[in-house]
């Protein structure tokens, strides 16, 4: 039995079995085993017009439509796909996904910084997120934060060491409302240690963690909030570092 709670979302339910189970909708495909989950909509233009993936499934719901794109890397077979804004629409992605027969996945996207040495393109490696979005606490039980799966971390770091890219690793904060990020609650997220502020690492560590499947991330310094105002800093033009982050993200991918 759950124990009623005041607050509805601390009633976490262990039972690891859902009414709507992906598995039983979802049929098991001819994929890769790996798949990279990318926020860049003209990195994934240009690829296409480029002739270097071919679709082979798609995540499909009321309101979108996401390819899932096919591609060679180091003659193997990797999948590329555009990432669903958000934590509940990104969770129910990787479900769908998992359930396809993805099992390891690396999230590549932007980030708002929380301090201000933290340069446009800057590389950041999440290593836990804490959980002021939904969906976390409906995989695993109520606490302040999540890791990144540990294992799969660890990879992430020892290859980007090798390539000698400088970065960050640290902790980020996901939140469900960007609109809401107030002046007092960015103070308190900097102050407990956090780099960045997104929308899907606390999820998706979440239902990594869950689904026992093999995930990381890597974010790219975006606009700065860490200010009295808000810097847009122009960072979604920033077309270079966005294509060369993925073409990262797909090499490191194959090595989870």
């Amino acid at each position: 039995m759950i124990r009623r709670n005041s607050i509805p979302i601390l009633e976490f339910d262990p039972n690891p079995e859902a009414l709507i189970e992906p598995s039983r909708l979802i049929k098991k495909r001819d994929v890769p085993v790996h798949c990279v989950l990318v926020f860049f909509r003209d990195v994934l233009h240009a690829l296409k017009e480029e002739g270097k993936c071919t679709q082979i499934a798609s995540f499909n719901c009321e309101t979108v439509e996401l390819p899932v794109y096919e591609t060679i890397v180091d003659q193997r077979r990797i999948a590329i796909t555009q990432a669903f804004l958000g934590s509940a629409g990104i969770a129910g992605q990787l479900e769908e996904l998992i359930a396809m027969g993805f099992e390891k996945f690396i999230v590549v996207g932007g980030a708002g910084v929380l301090r201000k040495d933290i340069a446009v393109g800057h590389l950041i490696l999440p290593r836990s997120a804490i959980r002021d979005e939904g969906v976390s606490y409906h995989y695993l039980p109520p606490s302040r934060e999540v890791e990144c799966p540990v294992d799969s971390f660890a990879v992430l770091e020892r290859e980007m060491k090798k390539t000698g890219i400088p970065y960050i690793a640290g902790k980020t904060w996901t939140t469900d409302a960007f609109y809401r990020e107030t002046r007092d609650k960015i103070d308190l997220r900097i102050d407990e240690g956090c780099l960045t502020v997104e929308m899907e690492s606390a999820a998706l560590f979440a239902v990594a963690t869950f689904r026992k499947v093999s995930l990381a991330q890597i974010l790219y310094g975006g606009d700065d909030v860490s200010g009295a105002e808000w810097d847009h800093r122009s960072w979604q033009g920033r077309s270079e570092i966005r294509r060369n982050l993925c073409d990262l993200a797909l090499t490191i991918c194959l090595e989870l």
